[in-house]
């Protein structure tokens, strides 16, 4: 068994604090707390974090200035966890600027990976990818859009790059801004139940995997 406990990270993406991302963040977290683990939830807005790849940022990945404090701030409360946890709505079929900014910035060389590609902190982590959307999952498979994130995030990105391969795509789709009439409200309480377990099985699938070792 391990000394330690699993810590789960979850980031999310939402300029409204009481939005469906956070909630669906924080549901993921519940349900790990409620298994054990430790959690840490990473609001971009409400940090108010700054996506733009600025020229401090340039001279720390050329080895000409430090590291900005900021991004050390985050990389210093992912760096241990166990899980990553990656919530946010869909913008333009892609994610939005403050989330592209936390990849940008955070998941950097010399942290994420090293010279030529080569994995570094991040490897073995697992990965949760929480994508709220207007429009249906099956309507992004065939259009092309699940395709791109996978490309991008999953595997260039996350796997090729940061030596990650656990990775899960999950969309909540169907949504409606504004609508909370009585069936959508039933149905995202189905949706933010069925997060919950996830963070919790999170917590029993490491158990399993550490008595089995």
């Amino acid at each position: 068994m391990r000394s330690f406990e699993l810590k789960v990270v979850a980031i999310v993406a939402n300029p409204e604090p009481n939005s469906l991302t956070q909630a669906m963040g924080n549901a993921l977290l519940n349900g790990a707390a409620e298994g054990g683990a430790l959690t840490d939830l990473i609001d971009l807005n409400s940090e108010h974090f700054n996506p733009v790849y600025s020229l401090e940022d340039r001279r720390y990945y050329l080895e000409q200035g430090p590291l900005p404090a900021d991004v050390a701030a985050l990389q210093q409360r992912i760096v241990d966890a166990d899980v990553l946890a990656f919530v946010f709505p869909l913008y333009w079929f892609s994610m939005p600027a403050v989330m592209k900014g936390f990849f940008d910035r955070v998941l950097c060389r010399r942290f994420a990976y090293l010279k030529g590609g080569v994995p570094g902190v991040l490897a073995g982590k697992k990965v949760k990818l929480i994508v709220l959307c207007g429009g249906e999952e099956e309507t992004f498979r065939v259009d092309g859009v699940d395709q791109a994130i996978d490309v991008q995030i999953c595997q260039r990105t996350l796997r090729d790059y940061c030596g990650i391969t656990d990775i899960e795509k999950v969309y909540i789709d169907g949504l409606i801004m504004g609508n909370m009439d009585e069936d959508i409200r039933k149905e995202l309480k189905e949706q933010l139940f069925r997060i919950s377990v996830m963070g919790r099985q999170l917590v029993v699938g490491s158990s399993d995997n550490e008595q089995r070792d």
